[in-house]
């Protein structure tokens, strides 16, 4: 287990099965990237290999985790919600911006987590709270579970009822992509979804 701050690290019990998981996390603000962080870090201490996917700082998760098995791949899959500050939301312009990051370059998006998902023998994808990274999880015939309390469908529904109903069709697309979400492990304080594959059904509350 990887003690916090310490670095240290003990070897994982020779019977246990080592697993890979890629953990999506959106870049949007630190509080995705600090909650999945925990995660994150009980995962490698259970004795298994976790590649984070994220637009956020490296630095969140390496100066809180020392270990060969953490490993980080940079990359925007989603674009959150714009802001002029902290409490400001520009709707028009996150909608537009998530189009021009996950809707315009979407094949090649799918085409290069397919590989990538591939390359690293992912056992099982974790999403907090990429859309895109379910879908490429099934197109590479991989298990997906969302970790959230809430989804970008919720919230971009409202904006397009602000913003124009000309970019409904993004709501939509990110409701399809997290329908192939398996199973959803809702954190506190959460929202509703548009998606059926987040519903109370196959969902697993987690109180801290």
């Amino acid at each position: 287990m990887v003690a916090r701050g310490s670095g240290a690290e003990e070897a994982p019990p020779p019977t246990q099965q080592r697993l890979v998981f890629a953990y999506y996390i959106t870049g949007h603000g630190f509080g995705h990237a600090t909650r999945a962080l925990e995660v994150v870090r009980h995962l490698i201490g259970a004795g298994h290999d976790v590649h984070v996917v994220t637009a956020a700082p490296e630095f969140v998760f390496t100066t809180e985790i020392d270990s060969p098995s953490l490993h980080i791949r940079r990359v925007l899959l989603d674009c959150g919600a714009v802001q002029a500050d902290a409490l400001t939301v520009d709707r028009l312009a996150s909608l537009e911006k998530y189009h021009q990051t996950a809707v315009v370059p979407r094949e090649a998006i799918l085409r290069t987590e397919v590989e990538w998902l591939h390359s690293i023998k992912a056992d099982l994808v974790v999403s907090d709270v990429v859309p895109v990274a379910c879908r490429a999880a099934a197109d590479a015939g991989i298990r997906s579970v969302c970790v959230t309390n809430f989804s970008w469908d919720f919230i971009y529904a409202e904006y397009v009822v602000a913003a124009g109903n000309h970019h409904r069709s993004i709501v939509w697309q990110i409701a399809e992509d997290y329908s192939h979400c398996e199973f959803l492990l809702r954190l506190p304080g959460y929202c509703p979804s548009m998606s059926p594959c987040l519903s109370d059904d196959i969902s697993k509350d987690l109180k801290y």
